[in-house]
């Protein structure tokens, strides 16, 4: 499968919920994502500022995203995740709608079915948000770990 490519085949969100638009890289444990979000898109005020919330949504979109594609490979379709918690999510910038946006996660501890994950949201190469998401992944959708 080649990268970069539209996320929708490899997630469960779908319009208007579906964030993150693009994956442009993943390996073992790392990913790359991208989006640009406009006025119309959930989580974009109507000052064209986007939410805080939406920070944290992107980094576990991008998240759903790799492991999508990741399940892809294996000819397994998406399965179902949730982000169950955070810690240290801390918002530097707020973006304004029409901004490219990029996410990179990271997938640091695994126990049993839960995953820490390691994300950050830049634009033009300044961190906008990083912090660390608590996945829960259902049992039979997981993945070697990742």
């Amino acid at each position: 499968m080649k990268l970069p490519a539209d996320t929708e085949a490899y997630m469960l969100h779908r319009s208007p919920m579906r964030l993150v638009r693009r994956l442009v890289r993943v390996e073992k444990d790392y990913a790359e994502a991208e989006t640009v979000l406009d006025s119309s898109d959930v989580g974009v005020g109507p000052d064209n500022r986007v939410e805080a919330a939406v920070l944290v949504e992107l980094v576990a979109q991008a998240y759903a995203a790799a492991k999508g594609y990741r399940d892809s490979i294996e000819n397994k379709p998406p399965g179902p995740g949730y982000l169950v918690g955070g810690s240290d999510f801390r918002i530097e910038h707020i973006p304004s709608a029409g901004q490219a946006l990029q996410i990179t996660v990271r997938s640091s501890l695994a126990f049993e079915d839960f995953f820490l994950v390691e994300g950050q949201v830049l634009s033009q190469g300044r961190v906008l948000a990083s912090g660390t998401l608590k996945v829960w992944v259902q049992p039979d959708a997981k993945t070697d770990g990742h």
